[in-house]
């Protein structure tokens, strides 16, 4: 319950802009839970009651979050995805909160844009992609959208009541398209917000067996969203970060309130981070929410510029993950791989299916030289060059992948 009811009937809306001509083996999903409390998700996962996100939070971490917000500055989920979405804190993106979740700056935040476009600015090559079924997130209204307008494929149903059952109806559609989504198609960042939760502490209080069945709910549908990204056929080659956040946390109460957060109680204040992915593990100590961008950019291979004047950090210990591209036009495979950074000297291992009957090689432009062992190709990299460039023929018809290992990790190139 935003404050803003939400209107019209429970429909899909999906918007698709033409595809990107590539996509990167490096990919993120970032999941929102609206309002919900980490302590009672601690309580969850400790009894086997959400065992996707503690299933991230092994390979990765979890922790809770203090939201670090100015005096005047009301707990509302406006402020807080706003901040998710910018990687700044209030007193920069403007929204504060006191127009009740209907501010205008939810869309401008100042300038400080969020980071599904600053993905499709920096390299429109990249897909991304939005599901919410929370108005304020991806359309104009009520003083949306939080995220803009730049993302590839967009689904967005509404809500037509504030009920539970609609919540529950909304939620499932969201995770159902963006499943769907998610392991079918190319993403390579993608925003997933789930809204029940925070409705259910507004219709039921979070101190209620209705708010942790709500939790428990919801870690289901990131289940399905993490099976779907499993069960891609290029998933054994790909480099998957996955960030579950939420806004703020709930007063404890056992009954219905409008204003189940508001205010500046602990528990209200104290958001959570969950991730798993490359770089992110047990190191991570002090997450905070407007770290989600720099950390997405840094995922996908993309620098924060010092300009942007971003208060988030890269929650990332590893350098910036190589990526790769391909595009197959008849039988030709034309792939390219940007290397970031590495030793002086590598030795990359092309290895090629049976399918691929030539393979040629270039660094900076120029031809390289390469050894042969089976189907392994070897080429030796020098002065770190910023990205190398394969060509292939297929010998025959169907799928098929170009694997690339490298002394810091693998990659490999889908070819569908």
């Amino acid at each position: 319950m935003k404050l803003a009811l939400c209107a019209g009937i429970l429909a899909l809306a999906l918007a698709v802009a033409s595809p990107a001509s590539a996509a990167s083996l490096n990919k993120v999903l970032v999941i929102g839970t609206d309002g919900t409390r980490w302590d009672l998700v601690q309580k969850q996962m400790k009894a086997g009651k959400a065992p996707y996100m503690k299933s991230i939070a092994a390979r990765g971490f979890g922790r809770p979050s203090l939201l670090r917000y100015g005096p005047n500055t009301l707990t509302l989920s406006e402020v807080g995805w706003s901040s998710i979405a910018s990687g700044v804190w209030e007193d920069k993106h403007g929204v504060d909160g006191h127009l009740l979740n209907m501010d205008p700056k939810q869309a401008t935040k100042n300038g400080y844009l969020d980071f599904l476009t600053r993905v499709e600015r920096s390299r429109p090559s990249l897909n991304t992609f939005l599901a919410s079924d929370w108005d304020n997130i991806g359309l104009p209204l009520n003083g949306g959208p939080i995220f803009g307008s730049a993302m590839d494929v967009k689904v967005t149903p509404r809500v037509p009541a504030e009920t539970l059952g609609n919540w529950d109806n909304a939620d499932a559609e969201v995770t159902k398209a963006a499943a769907r989504y998610l392991g079918n198609e190319d993403p390579d960042v993608s925003f997933v917000y789930l809204g029940l939760v925070d409705e259910t502490a507004h219709l039921a209080g979070s101190q209620t067996p209705t708010y942790s069945n709500a939790i428990a709910k919801t870690d289901d549908r990131i289940g399905d969203l993490v099976a779907a990204i499993r069960l891609r056929q290029s998933f054994p080659f790909e480099s998957w970060t996955v960030i579950v956040v939420t806004d703020h946390g709930q007063r404890p109460l056992s009954e219905p309130s409008l204003v189940s957060h508001f205010g500046k109680t602990k528990l209200e204040l104290t958001s959570f981070l969950i991730g798993s992915g490359p770089g992110l593990g047990r190191r991570v100590r002090k997450p905070l929410v407007v770290d989600v961008l720099p950390t997405v950019l840094h995922q996908v291979g993309l620098r924060v510029p010092r300009r942007w004047h971003i208060d988030g950090h890269t929650l990332s210990h590893r350098k910036p993950p190589s990526s790769a591209t391909a595009r197959l036009r008849g039988h030709r495979l034309t792939a390219h791989l940007a290397l970031g950074a590495g030793p002086r000297t590598r030795r990359l291992g092309l290895r090629l299916p049976a399918r691929f009957s030539e393979l040629a090689v270039w660094v900076n432009g120029a031809p390289a030289g390469w050894t042969s062992e089976g189907r392994s190709i070897y080429v030796r990299v020098r002065r770190r060059p910023r990205t190398i460039s394969v060509s292939a023929r297929l010998a025959g018809r169907g799928t098929g992948s170009l694997a690339v290992t490298m002394r810091n990790g693998k990659l490999a190139i889908p070819v569908r």
